[in-house]
């Protein structure tokens, strides 16, 4: 029985027998009627980069109608030189490529149990791209940050009611004033070597690499330097760890690093197998480190996944330090009967995917291992005339 190949082969075509359907993007049920929620189907992550016209895309409001030529952006707060920057003062300032993957805090989210608030992802809330954009620390610096500085709030132009709230709202999300100076933290104003689309942030976005995609806020206006930490709606109760039972003051465990994952890509779930030998493919990332191993089991319904044989997949070598790795397993299905497969990945500081993950109100963070069940199934026998 063979268990993995010698090397990386990156597929070159979709299997025979896929469903088209599965490469067209899936659109989510959101929670208000003004957001769009598209994700990806796992067959179009099996490329370096994602095509735009596959990315998920997560809004939390309709997308804001913008005139360039009334636009701005503005840097303001704890600095000693506001800015305000048109659109084409943005576009001449240096700018640089990154590939970086972008995962929706909340993927994953429709596996967990009892259902959590929020947009019931299956797996296809996440995706690499091709962005280009000026580093954040440069502003920052031509701003004169000031000491002391603690965290750096990104508001876009999207706004609207969230559930639970009687005043609309805009959409703001902060990160560490370390992060924000960072220099692959990007203000990016191109994606796959396009403009922006409007979906997808139009005019300027953040692209925040490591951390889950709340950060990198889209539509963006405002850019503010604080000395307290934001206690915003959607950093302290959209985008926290909220367990079962948790006071509002408890409420201050904010989403910040992409946790440890791996995904099976192919087969899909529910596929049929004739016996013989098959690769089974997947990608992998984590927002702070590398790869270091994937591992995959294949094994029936079993009450204790302990007890399961894991195995080593091969790794491809990933593009970029932000961007996911692509990883496949060969073995020999002979036998027909009803399979499990189970894909775990560890990262180099040593993080590995649980087997279930803590619950929490939110459903956010879920990184638990991935289980696609198939049937490995003969064809059938032509009746005897």
């Amino acid at each position: 029985m063979s268990t993995t190949p010698a090397r990386f082969t990156r597929p070159t075509a979709e299997p025979t027998g896929e469903n088209e359907v599965r490469n067209s993007p899936l659109e989510v049920r959101p929670p208000t009627p003004d957001a769009l929620c598209i994700e990806s189907p796992l067959a179009s992550l099996e490329t370096a980069v994602t095509p735009t016209s596959h990315f998920f895309v997560r809004n939390h409001f309709a997308v804001p109608h913008i005139d360039l030529r009334d636009w701005r952006l503005a840097i303001e707060g704890e600095v000693d030189r506001p800015l305000l920057l048109t659109y084409e003062e943005i576009r001449n300032l240096p700018h640089r490529p990154l590939r970086a993957l972008i995962e929706c805090a909340g993927n994953s989210r429709s596996s967990v149990r009892p259902h959590p608030e929020g947009v019931l992802w299956r797996n296809g809330a996440v995706g690499t791209a091709e962005w280009v954009g000026t580093p954040l620390r440069d502003l920052l610096e031509r701003a004169k940050i000031r000491p002391g500085a603690v965290e750096v709030l990104f508001e876009g132009l999207d706004h609207g009611k969230e559930p639970g709230l009687d005043a609309e709202i805009s959409y703001g999300m902060s990160i560490t004033a370390d992060k924000a100076l960072d220099p692959d933290t990007l203000l990016v104003d191109e994606m796959n070597g396009q403009p922006l689309s409007a979906r997808h942030g139009f005019p300027l976005r953040a692209i925040v690499p490591g951390w889950y995609g709340m950060a990198s806020v889209k539509w963006l206006s405002r850019i503010v330097v604080l000395q307290q930490p934001f206690e915003g709606y959607f950093r302290t109760r959209a985008y926290a760890f909220i367990s079962e039972g948790e006071s509002a003051e408890a409420r201050h465990r904010p989403v910040t690093s992409v946790r440890v994952k791996s995904l099976v890509t192919w087969p899909k779930e529910g596929s049929v197998l004739a016996p013989g030998a098959h690769r089974i493919r997947g990608v992998a990332w984590s927002g702070v480190g590398r790869i270091a191993r994937v591992e995959v089991s294949i094994g029936g319904l079993r009450e204790s996944l302990e007890e399961e044989t894991w195995l080593p997949a091969v790794l491809s070598e990933p593009e970029s330090r932000h961007a996911w790795t692509h990883w496949e397993f060969a073995r020999e299905l002979t036998r027909p009967g009803f399979y499990v497969i189970r894909a775990r990945a560890t990262d180099e500081k040593g993080n590995t995917q649980p087997l279930e993950a803590k619950w929490n109100f939110r459903g956010l963070g879920n990184n638990s291992v991935h289980q696609v069940p198939l049937e490995v199934r003969a064809k059938a026998s032509p009746r005897a005339k």
